[in-house]
């Protein structure tokens, strides 16, 4: 419907948008209207598939594209700046000769029980980016702004600062007074809404008490992962899920696995579960491997992986209690773009617990006894990260 409305009120001409072996030697003085027809379209920061993703889409954003290759579309955002998305996620809808700019109609801060929230209603929904800086957010919605004489604001917290007008673009922040834990941003029927979840008052001899888990035994049914040495990852994944979810359970959390039992389970069915479950952390069970697996014996041990910098510090603290109770290598904390560490609605951590294509690992990993070592290991690793950076003063 919206970009219905965008036809209607841009005076739009039948202008051919060219097609161009790359995006350097074609110049276009006009624009496609671009509109996602998929949730969760990466925008990328160039045009590969290997390029950094700078947000996910909802279906019906919009977006003006500038030039194209036989892949990608180029997004300007403002100026001099611009992005990626692949033609699969979206369709044109029409030739403009220039962008069309909307004044956000309505902005509402409010501070609720369990979460900071600030909704922004728009005319029509383009393209946002979310940094962190440091425990921070930046928020910035594009092709629309704020103006000060027009806009309403309803501002009942403070945590929320709203930038002077700025041509184009809306931007906000959200000042945090410890370590994040957890943000989203949603698409309802009139803009967007940024959450930002309150941190956790931890009690230090008991951190993990009410804190919400979920669990993701990596792979099953059909898919069984990595194999080696007669043992294949997705069973050792639940073995090792259900031990951890025993010791997760004991110190007071409130655990949720996304498959109990050895069943297929889509990628971001496993990541809306974490969601809906309102989970403070999702934990990703693996058991590595090598595309050459002459390679293991330089490159084995324990990993583990994050994508957003807020879940950084808990691989980090999961990774050192791995280590000093398994006795593995290091195969060190790693920063990666996997389905199951890009949520940020919770802390998303993918946990490698060794290689099981090396056979002496591979024996450990499947032993029960020292699948309970690991298991400890890992909850220990979330209660010295809660502690550290959330108990009460």
């Amino acid at each position: 419907m919206q970009i219905k409305f965008i036809i209607l009120i841009c005076f739009l001409l039948s202008f051919n948008f060219a097609l161009a072996d790359n995006f350097d030697n074609v110049g276009i003085s006009k624009y496609a209207v671009l509109e996602v027809i998929n949730d969760n379209a990466p925008l990328r920061q160039s045009d590969n598939e290997n390029a950094l993703r700078l947000t996910h889409l909802y279906k019906n954003v919009v977006l003006f594209a500038d030039k194209q290759n036989e892949n990608y579309y180029r997004v300007e955002l403002k100026d001099d700046s611009y992005a990626y998305i692949n033609k699969k996620f979206v369709e044109v809808q029409a030739i403009i000769p220039e962008k069309r700019y909307d004044n956000v109609e309505k902005i509402t801060f409010k501070n609720e029980k369990n979460k900071f929230i600030a909704k922004i209603e728009t005319p029509f929904k383009s393209a946002f980016i979310v940094n962190e800086e440091g425990q921070n957010l930046d928020f910035t919605l594009y092709d629309n702004f704020y103006d000060p004489i027009e806009t309403k604001v309803n501002n009942q917290n403070s945590k929320f600062i709203l930038s002077e007008k700025i041509e184009n673009e809306l931007n906000i922040k959200y000042l945090n007074d410890s370590k994040l834990f957890g943000y989203d941003v949603e698409s309802d029927d009139f803009g967007y809404v940024l959450s930002v979840k309150k941190p956790p008052k931890i009690n230090p001899k008991k951190p993990l008490k009410n804190i919400i888990v979920t669990l993701d035994p990596g792979h099953g049914g059909s898919e069984k992962g990595a194999s080696g040495f007669g043992y294949d990852e997705k069973d050792i994944n639940l073995q090792i899920a259900k031990i951890l979810k025993k010791e997760l359970k004991k110190r007071g959390a409130k655990v949720y696995m996304t498959r109990s039992k050895d069943k297929k389970v889509a990628l971001y069915d496993r990541v809306n579960f974490a969601k809906e479950k309102n989970s403070d952390i999702l934990l990703s069970i693996h058991q590595n491997s090598l595309s050459n697996p002459k390679d293991v014996e330089k490159k084995h041990g324990t990993g583990t992986y994050y994508y957003n910098a807020q879940s950084k510090p808990l691989a980090e603290s999961i990774q050192n209690n791995l280590l000093k109770e398994t006795k593995f290598k290091d195969d060190k904390v790693n920063y990666a773009s996997f389905a199951l560490t890009r949520p940020t609605s919770q802390l998303s951590v993918l946990i490698e617990c060794g290689y099981i294509i090396k056979e002496d690992e591979a024996k450990k990993l499947a032993d029960k006894a020292f699948q309970k070592i690991i298991a400890k290991a890992i909850t220990k690793g979330c209660e010295d990260y809660l502690k550290e950076n959330f108990s009460k003063t």
